[in-house]
């Protein structure tokens, strides 16, 4: 960052309570709740998407915390990792030496703007702001991407990032551990695959962004059956829509 940043009597007290309240979460409504509430003081957004890589040929786990209505769909399709702009985020992020990433109109780095330009005017996004963590391979372990920001970002913000990012990875580590370690209780006592080979495929498809016409035509099945089938994946799941589905699809290590 250029100069040096001080943070006003009001923004200290934002960032003690952001802080403080950090340390109590351990449940993803929780982690909802934080997101749209104290953390909006200093980092203002409208969706937040969280990624955390624990490496070893693991798959990715890929959060949402939104308090605007975005689609199923349209979330995987930000999130591809052939190609989505949260993974290409993450990319510049990590070639950039891993510092506060901002894309914005008005942000003096003009040339990295006209490569994300197209997809934040399309995706409804305009404006975005991440910044992650990384071990000491330099490997990216997790990234936090906000995005549907008002008004103009600003090396203030990169600098909120550079405070904040740590309590949020570890705010989101306690989440999952604490998810995981439920799961496994519930899903230990059961024989088999939690969800069937069919089902896997299903949810591979909805991963990418098909609706059920689409994932119908590929695998040469009724829409109907198709419905059927993600119908019995978010109850065996025990989620509430499709995004959520892969999310925790993926948390628990459920090959996609």
């Amino acid at each position: 960052m250029g100069g040096t940043i001080t943070l006003t009597e009001r923004e200290m007290e934002y960032l003690f309570r952001i802080i403080e309240s950090s340390t109590s979460i351990f449940q993803r409504h929780q982690f909802f709740l934080w997101s749209q509430g104290e953390l909006q003081s200093l980092l203002p957004h409208g969706l937040l998407i969280c990624l955390f890589d624990e490496g070893s040929g693991q798959s990715i786990n890929i959060e949402k915390f939104s308090r605007t209505n975005i689609s199923e769909i349209r979330f995987s399709e930000l999130c591809r990792p052939d190609g989505g702009i949260i993974f290409r985020v993450m990319s510049a992020w990590s070639a950039g030496k891993n510092q506060p990433f901002l894309l914005c109109p008005h942000n003096p780095n003009g040339i990295t703007y006209k490569h994300f330009a197209n997809d934040l005017k399309r995706d409804d996004l305009e404006r975005l702001a991440a910044h992650g963590m990384f071990d000491a391979q330099g490997r990216t372990s997790s990234l936090f991407a906000f995005t549907q920001i008002s008004g103009t970002l600003t090396e203030r913000h990169a600098y909120f990032l550079e405070l904040l990012t740590p309590h949020m990875h570890m705010a989101l580590v306690r989440m999952l551990f604490h998810e995981r370690h439920r799961q496994h209780g519930a899903i230990a006592g059961k024989s088999g695959k939690l969800i069937t080979d069919r089902e896997t495929e299903v949810l591979r498809y909805v991963q990418m962004g098909k609706n059920n016409l689409e994932i119908g035509s590929l695998l040469n099945i009724s829409p109907l059956t198709v419905k059927n089938h993600v119908q019995k994946i978010l109850r065996k799941l025990n989620v509430n829509n499709r995004a959520h589905a892969v999310a925790k699809a993926m948390a628990l290590k459920i090959t996609l």
